[in-house]
């Protein structure tokens, strides 16, 4: 969903024009919503909408519903629409939905001096321009409503909507309010809470990114297609199939999840130069990543793999860019263990770390372990501290900013060491 069909905040512009804005998605629908609000919304309204009592909208009463139609301006036939009047300066305008009917009714109202606005401006207060956040009044209920549309997730939106409905707005004013009475420990301590949901609260409409790296031939495309449930990587015995990065876009646990594909590496002289620059990818991807998931396959011999995926330190063969504070976490993952279930006592190479999971595409082994342990890698908080998500959450960057101004301004304002402030988990927090 892009756009929210409850208004909200519509408005008049400053100069008292009326503004107009498609408030559903554009696209196939059984119904699209029009917006339509400021002082002279009803008589702007009533030039163009003819009820079927023949009573105009400015002589109803707030909360209004009127069926009629409404009069096209291209010599076409007139459109049935549904006008509700929610208040004295603000209507929606009911109509058929997809392209042809919005369009001419957004149209229409313009050729009638009407503005038209983006959703996203029509839900802000006022011109929804720029606002100080820390001299005026906070809209982060309204701001909820706009990042829900791009929500990762259920589990993503569950949390918006408790931003929606007031949530953060409601503890920023209690962080004020401390503040204001001199209680600057509790302050501090609120202040350091939400910075620490603010990790998650910026991914709430962006997926975590998970590559998925081994040597050639190591089941990582089936791996892929298991944790999606369908086959979006090519499958081949034979090595070197997967050239270029292949991402597929899935929710694990209520949370939105791109894992991206990568080539085979090894430590042989690639195939061509297609496969060579596949791999040059598959390296530079892991340090744009939250997670890599580094799968080894349970038949394949020890020394083999290691040369394949580690270099002569034995670190795992990965670029980290010196500017970058910390690699993404990893996960050991073992593949078709069901090819070696019959070899008395080896069930994976004896150098796996210990904690690896074993999983095969074929048969669905661990893969519902290895889902989980995403989870739990990528969003620790989810068991470490399960309150932690379930109240207010910053999910913007500007948000984060205020808030950490407010805690580093410690007693009467004063301000507090940077040292002696706890510093947020980065993006590889959990590993």
């Amino acid at each position: 969903m892009h756009e929210q069909g409850d208004a909200g905040g519509g408005e008049a512009t400053p100069n008292g024009r009326v503004r107009v804005a498609l408030l559903t998605p554009v696209g196939r629908g059984a119904v699209a919503v029009v917006g339509v609000a400021g002082t002279a919304a009803p008589a702007v309204v009533d030039r163009l909408f003819r009820s079927r009592s023949g009573r105009p909208v400015a002589d109803r009463a707030d909360g209004a519903i009127c069926f009629g139609r409404w009069q096209s301006l291209d010599g076409g036939a007139a459109e049935e629409v549904v006008v509700a009047r929610l208040a004295a300066d603000r209507l929606e305008v009911h109509c058929h939905g997809g392209l042809a009917a919005p369009e001419a009714i957004v149209r229409s109202l313009a050729r009638h001096g009407a503005d038209i606005v983006p959703w996203q401006t029509w839900l802000r207060p006022g011109d929804g321009g720029p606002a100080d956040r820390d001299a005026t009044a906070h809209d982060a209920a309204v701001e909820a409503r706009i990042a829900v549309c791009r929500a990762g997730g259920p589990a993503a939106a569950r949390i918006l909507c408790r931003q929606i409905a007031g949530a953060l707005d409601l503890e920023i004013d209690r962080i004020r309010s401390l503040r204001a009475a001199g209680d600057d420990r509790a302050a501090t301590m609120a202040c350091d809470r939400l910075l620490r949901a603010g990790r998650v609260g910026l991914r709430l409409t962006t997926p975590w990114r998970i590559a998925v790296v081994g040597p050639v031939n190591a089941g990582k495309s089936s791996l892929v297609n298991a944790l999606a449930g369908h086959a979006r990587s090519l499958v081949s015995p034979l090595p070197g199939t997967t050239r270029d990065l292949v991402t597929s876009r899935l929710v694990i646990d209520g949370w939105e999840i791109e894992l991206v594909d990568t080539a085979g590496l090894r430590d042989d002289e690639p195939a061509g130069g297609v496969e060579r620059a596949g791999i040059a990818r598959a390296v530079a991807v892991q340090a744009e990543v939250d997670l890599v998931l580094r799968v080894t396959p349970a038949d394949r011999q020890d020394a083999e793999t290691r040369r394949a995926t580690e270099g002569e330190s034995g670190e795992p063969a990965r670029f980290t860019p010196a500017a970058r504070p910390a690699p993404p976490a990893m996960i050991e993952v073992v593949s078709k263990v069901d090819l070696v279930a019959d070899s008395p006592g080896r069930t994976a190479p004896s150098r796996t770390a210990p904690d690896a999971v074993l999983t095969s595409a074929v048969t669905g082994a661990g893969i519902d372990r290895l889902a989980k342990r995403i989870v739990a890698t990528l969003v620790p908080e989810t068991t470490a501290e399960p309150d932690l998500l379930a109240g207010a959450v910053p999910f913007t960057a500007a948000q984060l900013a205020l808030i950490e101004g407010w805690r580093c301004r410690g007693p009467r304002g004063t301000g507090v060491s940077p040292s002696a402030r706890p510093p947020c988990p980065g993006r590889g927090a959990g590993a």
